[in-house]
């Protein structure tokens, strides 16, 4: 069996801390109100495995990191996680060199960040591109 690695699929990612589970009895992922118990230590014992979560702040320093600019890098350093959100999409907004390769950036990132999820669990996947 292999968890399938597609666009939708990599969304559940973008949940909350323990939002989604991953079921090793039947390889999907599966919403907390939707698991036969809400306590972590029985869902464990049943087989099932916190989803990845990544979260906003931390694709942005991964993406600001990348741009290999210690002046923006400087400014990112230095700030909470909320403002580090907010400032970043004024940057967005207003520096096309900042922005022309986020999406691009953060596609591949959340593929990598899974994968490597994937790889810790020991859960065989494919990567599947719509």
């Amino acid at each position: 069996m292999e968890l399938v690695l597609t666009p939708q699929t990599l969304r559940y990612a973008w949940g909350s801390t323990t939002e989604y589970w991953f079921s090793r009895t039947d390889y999907k992922i599966y919403k907390m109100s939707e698991l036969p118990s809400e306590d972590d230590a029985e869902l464990i014992k049943l087989g099932y495995v916190p989803f990845i979560t990544i979260c906003n702040e931390e694709v942005i320093r991964a993406y600001i990191k990348s741009l290999n600019n210690p002046k923006v890098s400087a400014k990112f350093d230095k700030l909470s996680t909320y403002d580090c959100v907010e400032v970043f999409w004024k940057y967005f907004n207003a520096y096309p060199d900042i922005s022309g390769g986020f999406d691009a950036f953060e596609a591949s990132y959340v593929v990598e960040k899974v994968s490597e999820w994937c790889n810790s669990y020991g859960i065989e996947y494919k990567i599947e591109q719509e």
